[in-house]
């Protein structure tokens, strides 16, 4: 039958509508979909205060809103097959994603953002798990609730994904060979250490929150998939690239937003012995923010052996200027608390290199003190370092390097290493319980 133009012109808009998406990448990133891969995508699980107990599974669909959204789980493999799954729950926050002029003009699809709360889950066990939207289902995927008790355990940290390949593309455009190279680092070191639980995300994911950004993103986050269809679990921060409404919508922390709204800082307790603060350096450094600091660094310090701090602008800047009041602000208003309850870590992120400061105590160094990694290399194009500031003299030091640290967490020592781009262990240290309980 010879179709009419109004039907080819139909046919066309289709087609160009579900053009630019993609399945989990290889190097070269493929841009046409069928029909079939209309299916729930972009699949992560988020862990907020309780990665023992609760978690959110979060995932995008690029066709119509839909009216059903769930998620199926078991601790038993269940092929998925949704009836077999013990347990289910319908996605709590469903909409769709903000689309501005440049969006459209990128060719982005159209996104939904589901997102869904598991609660009352068994620590340090596997739960497997498909989502659906209407009658389209996901593959299995599965992810380690966190521990109770002291054993040891192992995360990775890094920030600063929101760019990459030979030639930056400032405009957000694939592909993002630096960015994907180091999720595949990522899932390499995943696969290879079982202890590795979760991944704390020191912020700035895209050039923005936009859905053109964020859909990249999530498009290359696939590469960290590791093996038997596993998902690490995404600890989130928010940076100075990420203030769009796209990363409220798509990175939603449940019962952390129903407290707080969208401040974007919360405290993790891993096990018995191991807690993180995740702090917001985007909105007030002061007021309720530090009320909250000191109230947690207080509590955690009590209870814990290990307390670490994790945010995105440097409070020990090594690119950027020492003394802007962006860095300054949180040097002066949050670093007297650290060393008040003793912090044993600082994670930064925002300038583009990698570093390790001496421990630092009212500012100079001081062997009691607290020392200061990051700056963000987990694809963005790296900097050149200030190499005259005191701070990152030996024992410190600071490169121009794409880098994913690995904290390794028991009770004679966190051990930390950081590695490059091809594997390469480019910074190693311990440290060595402060004895405060």
């Amino acid at each position: 039958m010879k179709l009419s133009s109004s039907a080819i012109l139909a046919l066309f808009l289709l087609f160009s509508f579900y053009f630019f998406s993609c399945k989990p990448k290889d190097e070269n990133q493929q841009v046409f979909i069928d029909k079939a891969e209309l299916a729930p995508r972009h699949l992560r699980v988020i862990w907020t205060e309780n990665p023992s107990t609760s978690a959110i599974i979060s995932w995008t669909t690029l066709h119509e809103h839909g009216k059903v959204h769930r998620v199926f789980y078991d601790s038993l493999r269940r092929g998925g097959e949704k009836r077999n799954y013990v347990s289910q729950v319908s996605a709590s926050k469903n909409g769709a994603i903000s689309m501005v002029d440049e969006d459209l003009k990128e060719g982005v699809p159209q996104g939904y953002y589901h997102h869904a709360d598991l609660t009352n889950l068994k620590p340090s066990t596997k739960y497997y798990f498909v989502v659906e939207s209407d009658d389209l289902v996901s593959d299995e995927f599965y992810f380690i609730t966190g521990p109770e008790d002291d054993r040891v355990i192992s995360l990775l940290w890094g920030g600063d994904s929101r760019m990459g390949g030979p030639e930056p593309r400032y405009a957000g455009r694939t592909p993002h060979v630096d960015r994907q190279e180091m999720n595949k680092r990522i899932k390499s070191l995943m696969d290879e250490d079982p202890n590795i639980l979760g991944f704390i995300h020191g912020a700035d994911y895209g050039t923005t929150a936009d859905w053109r950004h964020l859909f990249w993103w999530f498009e290359d986050h696939e590469i960290v998939i590791g093996e038997g269809n596993r998902l690490l679990p995404l600890i989130i921060s928010r940076g100075n690239h990420d203030m769009q409404i796209g990363f409220e919508e798509n990175f939603w922390l449940g019962d952390t937003q129903r407290k707080r709204g969208f401040d974007y800082y919360f405290a993790t307790q891993f096990g018995s012995k191991t807690a993180i603060l995740t702090l917001n350096t985007e909105i007030s450094v002061a007021g309720d923010q530090r009320d909250w600091l000191e109230e947690n660094l207080s509590n955690k310090r009590k209870e814990n052996r290990w307390l670490l701090v994790n945010y995105h602008r440097p409070a020990y800047p090594v690119v950027k200027d020492f003394e802007n009041a962006t860095f300054k602000r949180v040097r002066d208003t949050w670093v007297p608390y650290f060393e008040k309850y003793n912090v044993d870590l600082a994670l930064e992120s925002d300038g583009h290199i990698l570093k390790r400061t001496v421990p630092i105590r009212n500012n100079k160094y001081d062997e009691t003190g607290i020392v200061y990694i990051g700056e963000g290399g987990l694809g963005v194009p790296q900097r050149v370092a200030d190499s005259t500031r005191w701070f990152i003299q030996p024992p410190g030091f600071a490169m121009s390097a794409h880098n994913v640290h690995k904290l390794t967490f028991s009770r004679e020592m966190i051990q930390i290493k950081a590695f490059g781009m091809d594997g390469e262990v480019l910074d190693q240290f311990e440290v060595k319980p402060r004895n405060l309980n």
